[in-house]
């Protein structure tokens, strides 16, 4: 009897650390990875619905070896919510102010070297 106790207790234990786990991961909306060797001016971008109240992380991080790189959000109706600063490594926090389909934008201009942008927040 004590032996069926002690294995019921370990299965609880388990399950309840896997959905901990689970719940509690990030949830990544997306990202842009860009690596250019000769210099070059485009436009990358994705978008993402999000929900009021979500805390997103903004993680940029650049190596620029020429040009310029200049990262914003925009809402759906192209107004800018945020602009990313620019800096070799940037985490940064947004709360999302009301339901809605939000885009990243990165514009590079005269541009070698590497970027990469990542969206995220936590499942709750």
């Amino acid at each position: 009897m004590k032996r069926k106790i002690t294995i019921v207790i370990i299965l609880a234990v388990i399950a309840a650390a896997l959905l901990t786990f689970f719940c509690t991961r990030r949830k990544v909306y997306g990202n842009i990875d860009v690596s250019v060797q000769e210099e070059k001016t485009a436009t990358s971008d994705f978008s993402f619905t999000a929900d009021k109240g979500d805390r997103l992380k903004i993680s940029l991080r650049t190596n620029v070896k020429t040009g310029t790189v200049d990262v914003t959000i925009t809402d759906s109706k192209g107004g800018i919510v945020k602009e990313l600063d620019r800096a070799k490594a940037l985490e940064t926090y947004m709360d999302v102010e009301y339901d809605d389909t939000y885009t990243v934008t990165a514009v590079y201009k005269e541009f070698t070297g590497k970027f990469k942008i990542k969206v995220s927040t936590k499942r709750f």
